[in-house]
């Protein structure tokens, strides 16, 4: 069975939306997805980054980051951020944003550690899915708690490949757009004459 078809219950409790960019974020009515939570996990599909596109265009928004205990959450949230910006994702109030993000993370335990999977549905401006970006890593320890097996170096790699995955899709998306345009539209060049002087502004 799909992840979230065996998870859907827990799911449904636990998605209460967490602090987002030092406030307290709901996606509210602005997306309807009552399916989603019914919906099979895909086989983590690696997305290349497109080059040479600024993503400043595509504004995103995490609204909610569901299954953590809180205080890991939190946590993690925070990274996520870190992460995020790193990469020139910018992160914005709901309202504002083109692209509405919401998160489920899980922890269990295994015979030698602990898994950790995380999962995000990434929403358009027409407030439809648009993509589901999701992976499982593995950690070995010893232990009867999988969060604390995994531990805060697991989880800011989860929120490292999360925001990596976030920004290629989003290099991606037509809002994504060619840098160099931008610059010469903001930044004239000077062309000389045929007498070599620069014509007069």
């Amino acid at each position: 069975m799909g992840f979230w078809a065996t998870n859907d219950g827990v799911f449904a409790r636990a998605l209460a939306p967490a602090c987002a960019l030092g406030a307290a974020l709901t996606l509210g009515a602005c997306v309807e997805a009552a399916n989603d939570a019914a919906a099979p996990t895909l086989a983590h599909r690696q997305i290349e980054r497109r080059e040479g596109v600024s993503l400043a265009p595509a504004t995103v928004a995490i609204v909610s980051v569901a299954g953590a205990p809180d205080a890991v959450a939190a946590s993690f949230l925070q990274e996520l951020t870190r992460d995020a910006r790193a990469r020139e994702i910018v992160l914005v109030e709901p309202r504002k944003a083109r692209y509405l993000v919401r998160g489920y993370l899980s922890a269990a335990a295994t015979t030698d550690g602990a898994t950790l999977e995380y999962v995000w549905d990434v929403f358009g401006p027409d407030k439809r899915r648009a993509q589901r970006l999701n992976d499982v890593i593995s950690v070995k320890g010893v232990g009867d708690d999988p969060w604390a097996i995994a531990g805060e170096g697991a989880l800011d790699s989860v929120a490292a490949k999360s925001a990596d995955d976030l920004a290629a899709f989003l290099s991606n998306t037509p809002d994504a757009k060619p840098i160099a345009a931008a610059v010469g539209a903001t930044e004239p060049t000077t062309t000389a004459t045929a007498m070599g002087y620069a014509p007069v502004q």
